[in-house]
């Protein structure tokens, strides 16, 4: 009898660890089978994520590029209309002295009595106390030519001591570009500004 009992408690011994190992295999099974639904969701929604990503960036990189190209091509263009207005002040400056003394004559006409004209080393030869006189008893005032140079490309600035106007090549192409510098790039470029 005592080997049947002991029969019957291997027999259930087996019975209970085939059972208990069934079942830790099917539990490990599901554990296994939930661990890998998890990693492919991940995987899935990481994919997602990484799309959305990539295409941030991309559209991040082209817009920069975008706003790079925009400013390379709008300091292309003033550089375009810094040379055509600097082309046209050399183009006043080279002027026969007739022409280019009738602009000068033009600027005193702003002066007002007692004024002193201060011109450019470079129009010594052009714009000379005598020059000065004649258009001052035109104009019915007083000017004196001042002994010393400013630095000015050409033209005058005129000063009674308590203000200067400034009628400076530079001055007065500053003033003419605010005003035109549109049409110009209409007509240069083909667009408005």
């Amino acid at each position: 009898m005592e080997n049947k009992i002991a029969a019957r408690i291997v027999s259930d011994a087996v019975r209970m660890s085939n059972s208990t190992r069934e079942e830790g295999s099917r539990k490990a099974q599901e554990i296994i089978e939930r661990a890998r639904n998890d990693v492919r969701i991940f995987r899935e929604q990481n994919l997602r994520e990484t799309e959305i990503l990539r295409r941030e960036i991309l559209e991040r990189k082209e817009s920069v590029a975008r706003l790079e190209v925009k400013k390379l091509a709008l300091q292309a263009k003033q550089r375009v209309l810094d040379a055509a207005f600097e082309r046209a002040m050399d183009s006043v400056r080279a002027l026969p002295k007739d022409k280019y003394l009738a602009i000068v004559e033009g600027m005193l006409s702003n002066a007002e009595d007692g004024d002193v004209v201060k011109i450019a080393e470079c129009d010594a030869k052009l714009i000379t106390a005598a020059f000065v006189k004649k258009t001052a008893d035109k104009l019915g005032i007083k000017l004196t030519l001042s002994k010393e140079y400013i630095d000015i490309r050409g033209g005058v600035v005129l000063s009674n001591g308590s203000y200067d106007k400034n009628f400076s090549l530079e001055t007065e192409f500053d003033s003419l570009r605010e005003e035109i510098e549109p049409a110009i790039a209409a007509e240069i470029f083909g667009e408005r500004k």
